[in-house]
C-alpha cells in the first residue's frame, strides 16, 4: 500500500504502526480521564455527606436531628465561633478555626435567636398570650396543665424542659434570669 508524500504511511506494516499509536495516545487519554472521573464522583460523594472541598468531611454528623431547620450546623459553626473568639490570634488553631467559618454559611441563629427570647421575656411577670406566642415562635411551648409553675419543652423534645413562674414577683431581674436559664437549656 502506497500513500502520497504529505508523511501519510506508504506500506501495510506503516499503516498498522500508526493505528497502534494512535491506540496507545487514545488509551493514555482515557486512563486520565477516567482518573479525573473518579476524583470527581469522590468528591461529589463527600459533598452529597456534608464533606469539605478536599474531599473530606471536617464533622460527621451524629444521632441527633434538627428542631428547627439547619440547628445542628448552626450549633456547631457558633460554638466553633466562640472558640475562635477565645483562641489566640497568629496561631495555627486561630487559623484553623478562621478558615472553617469563612468557609461556611452561618445565620447565627443561636445568637439570634437568644436576642429574641431575652426580648419576649424582658419583663416577664406571668404567662400572657404574648409572651406565650413569642415562645412558640422560638419552639418553646408550655405544658397545658397552668399551675403555680409551668413547664415548657423545646420542640416538644422532653429531654430540654424548664420551669416558669406562672407569675413572677420581680420582672426585672426575674426576666433576665429567666431568659439566661432558657438559653443555656435550649440554644
Amino acid at each position: 500500500m502506497k500513500a502520497t508524500e504529505n508523511g501519510k504511511p506508504r506500506t501495510a506494516e506503516e499503516v498498522i504502526k500508526a493505528y497502534a499509536a494512535r491506540i496507545g495516545e487514545i488509551e493514555a487519554e482515557l486512563a486520565a480521564v477516567t482518573e479525573e472521573k473518579e476524583l470527581l464522583e469522590s468528591r461529589l460523594a463527600s459533598f452529597a455527606k456534608g464533606g469539605a472541598s478536599t474531599g473530606e468531611a471536617v464533622v460527621h454528623r451524629g444521632k441527633e436531628h434538627d428542631l428547627y431547620p439547619g440547628e445542628i450546623r448552626e450549633v456547631v459553626l457558633d460554638v466553633l465561633r466562640k472558640a475562635a473568639e477565645n483562641t489566640q490570634d497568629g496561631t495555627r488553631r486561630a487559623d484553623i478555626l478562621q478558615d472553617v467559618l469563612e468557609s461556611n454559611d452561618f445565620e447565627d441563629a443561636p445568637r439570634r435567636r437568644a436576642k429574641e427570647l431575652k426580648t419576649a421575656v424582658k419583663s416577664y411577670s406571668g404567662m400572657t398570650s404574648a409572651v406565650k406566642k413569642k415562645l412558640h415562635d422560638l419552639g418553646i411551648d408550655p405544658d397545658p396543665k397552668v399551675s403555680k409553675h409551668i413547664k415548657v419543652t423545646y420542640y416538644g423534645d422532653q429531654r430540654y424542659t424548664a420551669t416558669l413562674t406562672s407569675s413572677g414577683s420581680d420582672s426585672r431581674c426575674g426576666g433576665k434570669n429567666l431568659a439566661a436559664d432558657l438559653i443555656q437549656r435550649f440554644f
